[in-house]
């Protein structure tokens, strides 16, 4: 029997297709594309394997109470680090992360086992001006409730002086940026008291205020008042003319131009204004808490240093740098959702 009668001899083999037939082929899961680590992540872990190995095994010559506690946290973000290395190794968005993050996490790696070995180790950096990591996570436990508790009360003056100091800055750009009459009576008033730095006017503050607190909230609201109320006014100014020409033309109230035209428009200035803002009101608020307020994260750095607890104000001062780096972070947020319409936008 020829060729031409035996079709399954045909389909059996693959020269005898047709030349139409496309061979497709399903890709096995052995073939998924794999992230192997790289030597940055191996280096980095490895540091943190050391940090970990010369913190539980070699003994401590500076006294502290729970000594192998840092190294067990150690050794659990080893751990972690490499659960994260072997998640990473099928997954490119982890790889992504990981590969973005490990330079950094190698050098706080050597930081973490420099400073452990100048203190805990050997002692070449003594107490009291030097802390150890043993003696950083002491705090934190002995003091914790009142840490937490002058955190929450900075927490309150910032926000309660910086939301003052906002809405005052934008009432006043706008007033000063759409009437001539107000710009003329607020001008020398925004000249003259704005650019005066608040920590200079403390004393009155405190002698006229009726009580400390309120006077920490004034000088925390005057620090954001002054940067946004004039970024405020440049904005609202700087709106091109033909977007009111075109909502008048339409039939729109000045109350419509001003919070549909001018606003929107000028909101890269506004957000400039209010990130500055927040830098004034956060030295205003280290400021006030340093010598007037009687509780706050100023407070407890000026009360601990009067008694030579080092630890202790080194503690603080890593809780405020976590403060103003989230608050930061959250207004690039806040900015970079509301002018998301805005090219060439720099984003954190």
């Amino acid at each position: 029997m020829s060729a031409a009668e035996t079709p399954d001899a045909a389909a059996a083999s693959p020269s005898a297709a047709s030349p139409n037939t496309v061979a497709t082929s399903v890709p096995s899961p052995s073939a998924a594309r794999r992230y192997p680590p790289t030597l940055g992540f191996v280096l980095s872990w490895s540091l943190w394997a050391l940090t970990a190995a010369v913190t539980l095994a070699v003994p401590d010559r500076l006294d502290a109470a729970s000594p192998q506690a840092v190294g067990i946290g150690f050794a659990a973000w080893t751990f972690a680090f490499g659960v994260w290395g072997i998640v990473a190794y099928g997954r490119r968005g982890v790889t992504v992360l990981l590969r973005h993050w490990t330079p950094w996490i190698g050098v706080l790696a050597a930081w973490m086992l420099l400073w452990e070995w100048s203190t805990a180790k050997t002692g070449w950096l003594i107490p009291p001006h030097f802390a150890s990591p043993q003696h950083m996570l002491l705090v934190f436990y002995e003091d914790g409730g009142l840490l937490i508790s002058c955190t929450w009360h900075s927490l309150v003056l910032l926000l309660t002086g910086f939301a003052i100091g906002v809405v005052g800055g934008l009432i006043t750009g706008i007033a000063t940026g759409w009437s001539k009459a107000v710009a003329y009576w607020a001008n020398p008033l925004l000249q003259t008291i704005g650019p005066v730095p608040p920590a200079t006017l403390l004393p009155l503050v405190f002698i006229l205020s009726p009580s400390t607190y309120l006077g920490s909230v004034f000088m925390v609201s005057l620090g954001v008042w002054f940067p946004v109320a004039f970024l405020t006014r440049v904005g609202i100014a700087g709106v091109v003319r033909g977007y009111f020409d075109v909502a008048q033309t339409l039939g729109a109230s000045n109350r419509f131009l001003i919070w549909r035209v001018a606003v929107p428009g000028a909101l890269p200035s506004i957000f400039t204004g209010v990130f500055m803002g927040l830098y004034a009101s956060l030295a205003a608020l280290a400021v006030a808490e340093l010598l007037g307020v009687k509780n706050g994260l100023g407070w407890y750095i000026q009360w601990t240093k009067g008694w030579a607890a080092y630890p202790r104000m080194y503690a603080a001062i890593l809780i405020m740098i976590v403060v103003a780096s989230t608050a930061i972070l959250g207004l690039f947020r806040l900015r970079n959702r509301a002018l998301a319409w805005q090219k060439d936008l720099v984003r954190w």
